[in-house]
């Protein structure tokens, strides 16, 4: 879908990626959480699998709520960014996996406006990736091989994994 979407993009202006995640708050990812690295790396491996010459990407993150420090950067941060050196930006929603209110209305109306204030020249985003097949069949195969170990991950012992509710109903 990034391919596409990039190529579609590319057309017109080429664009810098923003890979977009749901922000945290920093105490949260300092106490341990291991979200941050997990989307660095996810980002990392589609980067790759792009292979995208002279492709420049950003991580960012969005959402943010209270008075905690977050995250950063943030996506508003790096769309300000892009219109400063006229770059066009392609969202990519790289946490999210549904169409909702953090696509819908924070991406697609929020900050496509941030984008023409400041005189950003291309904005196009990625849609998520819901309940396109391959997603689907990817999500069944990992359900599918946790469920026939021997170790239930969520019962947390092999003899608890014999009677796991879960594991009854996959089979």
């Amino acid at each position: 879908h990034i391919k596409n979407a990039y190529w579609r993009a590319a057309e017109e202006s080429k664009p810098r990626l923003l890979f977009t995640a749901h922000g945290l708050p920093e105490d949260v990812i300092k106490a341990g959480d291991p979200y941050q690295a997990q989307v660095e790396k996810t980002v990392e491996l589609i980067t790759q699998v792009l292979s995208i010459d002279g492709l420049e990407w950003r991580i960012c993150y969005q959402s943010k709520v209270g008075p905690k420090k977050w995250i950063g950067p943030s996506t508003e941060e790096e769309i300000i960014n892009a219109g400063e050196d006229n770059m066009a930006v392609l969202v990519v929603p790289v946490a999210f996996v549904s169409e909702h209110s953090e696509t819908l209305v924070e991406l697609d109306i929020k900050y496509r406006e941030l984008a023409e204030e400041h005189s950003v020249p291309g904005y196009w985003r990625v849609p998520a990736l819901s309940c396109d097949p391959y997603f689907i069949q990817t999500l069944a195969d990992l359900c599918l091989k946790d469920l026939s170990t021997q170790h239930c991950e969520f019962c947390e012992s092999e003899d608890a994994a014999e009677d796991c509710a879960l594991r009854k109903r996959a089979a």
